[in-house]
């Protein structure tokens, strides 16, 4: 017991010892007139104070779930629906990670990390009727940083992979997404102006945990960054700085490996590795459950490959992921938002901490890149690792990494272009001087198929000789499906688009409709409605994401589907997309156009029996352009709704109008600008 209780003392001395000073006079936070939040203070530390606690008055709810995340008490507040994350982050063990390896990290990151913390802190104490629960403060620096782990790892499929595994289904075929991201990179010879620009464009949640959250930040130490952030997020993402920009899009490499292990009932509690019996860890997991007056204890389980669950047919399977065992990931995003030049932030890329996420570049030099980021283990080419694999042998167990630079990437391209759609990094720029896959090791996983957006987009670029900006809007903005329809499910070209119409009368206006679709997906369009809804549904008809196509009488049976759903719901066939699919926030809701896997892309989820409303897709938008005197890249944004995540708020809904509009708000960097512009100045209690 003393031990623990000096072990304690300790970690509370380090954290101390790395607190920084934070002088709330000298700190910044000037509103826009979209209530957007540019932070200024000294030092990156007060900066991050600042932003914090702007952030908090905007969305103060949603950062304090992360924080019980990472202490594993979200069921504190959310009670049985919280259990299960408080479960698989005490599985995934990533503050043990954390302990091992913080350390070793930058002292100035964990300084900004801590000034973060503080500002959150500080919120806290001055709105008390505001914080969740008792189990939100203090924050330790530790806890924070494991919930960051946390998050990437589920960004890198955890949140997929278990509940094959808990449901038996483990392993399953890969297939197509509609959501994604966009990013375009366009160098000064293929620009209009001859002038470098970058596309950020999130496709996320537009509301929630991983929503984009917009912010400037900048300290007198050249922390100078605008862009979009999570929730919880002491620094930015993605975003333009004075001499650079780069936007993220989600890869789809192989970051993860399942292991069956070799058990017997004859070895309880013991796997069997090259011959030895190991025995499995056992760790004891409470659940503190909101509405239970007592703890539920669950047990996890760890092997050599990582954390370890029982499936239901009695099975163990392990996890082993890149992210996992790395928890420099903030770090990494810190030095990038800290770089004034290419060879900064390749060297901030070098660190090969970030596990995941394409990147796209450019900057005031004229130089852009794209890298298919991950941090790729040196797999045995023994065995099929698209597969679950024998969890029996240390051949499986891969314990080292691949440089960053052989990772598939391009660094200016003749084409002077660059462009990535959550598809493949082979197919990145123009045909001839696209990477060869046959150059890349194929365990990698790396994705070599274009998708709707990417076939789009390319179509789109190739009849442009020079590109402008507002060239770039309309092929972001864009809300047509390619001639060939590349969707799972077998929607694809498939015998959808070649029914007979005459050996079905009584769905000859639905059949006809998709048939004659001309692939745009505005809100008045009836035949895009048609086929929205098939889409949807065609997910209950294959249970997998197959791409065989459809028969015959699939078909029918989508085609009567939507039929029988637009008679029941509407009493009538001519309906359109924006009456069915609709954006909403509070107690309001408008037309909405788009789809899954457009470029202006829209995910939905059912709104009552007869519509469907956005959850996730086009989010936040960023054009950036680095002009030719040298001075501060134009920037122009907008996000789905606005700051706030109050309704009360003159800012919770004040992009929207904008954002369906299909139109941009201007933003800039300079200090003096936003001063004689903001509509609110303040300081931090």
């Amino acid at each position: 017991m003393k031990l623990r209780v000096l072990a304690l003392c300790l970690i509370g001395f380090i954290a101390q010892a790395q607190q920084p000073l934070i002088r709330k006079d000298k700190i910044t936070i000037a509103r826009d007139s979209y209530g957007i939040p540019h932070i200024f203070a000294p030092t990156d530390p007060e900066v991050a104070y600042g932003l914090a606690y702007a952030h908090s008055e905007d969305d103060f709810k949603t950062i304090q779930t992360l924080i019980l995340t990472g202490k594993g008490k979200l069921g504190t507040y959310l009670g049985k629906k919280g259990a299960p994350v408080d479960f698989v982050f005490g599985l995934l063990n990533t503050r043990k990670v954390v302990d091992q390896q913080i350390k070793s990290m930058d002292p100035k990151f964990l300084q900004l990390v801590q000034g973060y913390l503080l500002g959150l802190e500080a919120f806290g104490k001055a709105h008390p009727s505001e914080v969740l629960n008792k189990h939100v403060f203090p924050i330790a620096l530790e806890d924070y940083i494991a919930t960051t782990m946390f998050s990437v790892a589920i960004f890198c499929g955890v949140d997929k992979t278990l509940p094959k595994i808990l449901d038996g289904s483990i392993p399953s075929l890969p297939g197509f997404t509609g959501e994604g991201s966009n990013a375009f990179a366009i160098k000064s010879s293929k620009s209009a102006t001859g002038e470098p620009m970058l596309v950020i464009n999130a496709h996320q949640p537009i509301e929630g945990a991983t929503a984009f959250y917009e912010a400037h930040v900048q300290s007198d130490e050249g922390w100078n960054i605008l862009g979009g952030l999570f929730p919880g997020g002491p620094l930015i993402f993605h975003g333009t700085t004075p001499n650079l920009a780069w936007a993220h899009t989600v890869n789809f490499q192989d970051k993860i490996d399942v292991y069956q292990l070799q058990t017997d009932k004859a070895h309880p509690g013991q796997y069997k590795v090259d011959g030895e019996w190991l025995t499995l860890q056992k760790r004891k997991i409470k659940l503190n459950i909101k509405g239970i007056p007592f703890p539920v204890t669950k047990v996890a389980y760890e092997s050599i490959y990582g954390p370890t669950v029982k499936s239901p047919a009695g099975a163990y399977f392990s996890l082993r992921l890149p992210s996992l065992m790395d928890a420099g990931a903030l770090q990494q995003w810190y030095a990038m938002n800290r770089a004034t030049n290419f060879t900064e932030f390749k060297a901030a890329l070098n660190q090969n901490h970030l596990p995941m996420f394409n990147i796209m570049y450019a900057d005031k030099d004229d130089n852009i890149f794209y890298i298919s980021n991950g941090k790729m283990p040196y797999r045995n080419a023994k065995y099929n690792w698209a597969s679950t694999l024998p969890g029996n042998t240390r051949e499986t167990l891969w314990e080292k990494f691949k440089p960053v630079d052989a990772l598939p990437q391009h660094l200016n391209p003749a084409s002077g272009y660059l462009f990535n759609t959550n598809h493949s990094p082979f197919m990145a720029t123009a045909e001839n001087e696209n990477l060869n896959p046959s150059n890349y090791d194929k365990y990698d996983g790396y994705e070599t198929y274009h998708n709707n957006r990417s076939q789009r987009a390319k179509d789109l670029i190739d009849t442009y000789d020079k590109i402008s900006l507002e060239d770039l809007k309309r092929i972001k903005f864009d809300r047509q499906l390619p001639a060939k329809i590349l969707y799972p499910y077998g929607l694809d070209a498939s015998v959808l688009f070649t029914l007979d119409a005459t050996k079905y009368p009584a769905l000859t206006t639905i059949i006809k409709g998709i048939q004659q679709w001309d692939h745009v997906t505005n809100i008045e369009s009836v035949e895009a409605l048609y086929y929205n809804i098939a889409y949807y549904q065609a997910s209950k008809i294959r249970k997998s994401a197959s791409k065989d196509p459809l028969t015959e009488s699939e078909a029918v049976e989508l085609v009567q589907y939507v039929h029988d759903f637009l008679r029941k719901h509407y009493g009538r066939l001519d309906v359109t997309l924006g009456e069915f699919q609709r954006l909403k926030r509070g107690d309001q809701d408008w037309p909405q156009a788009g789809m899954p896997d457009v470029l202006a892309a829209v995910m939905s989820e059912p709104m009552g029996e007869s519509q469907r409303k956005m959850n996730s897709g086009d989010a936040y938008i960023g054009f950036v352009k680095f002009p030719k005197d040298g001075g501060l890249p134009l920037i122009e944004t907008v996000n789905t709704f606005g700051a706030s995540s109050h309704p009360e708020s003159k800012h919770f809904s004040d992009q929207r109008e904008l954002y369906q509009a299909q139109k941009t708000k201007r933003m800039t960097l300079d200090k003096a600008e936003v001063l004689k512009n903001a509509e609110r100045i303040y300081q931090p209690e």
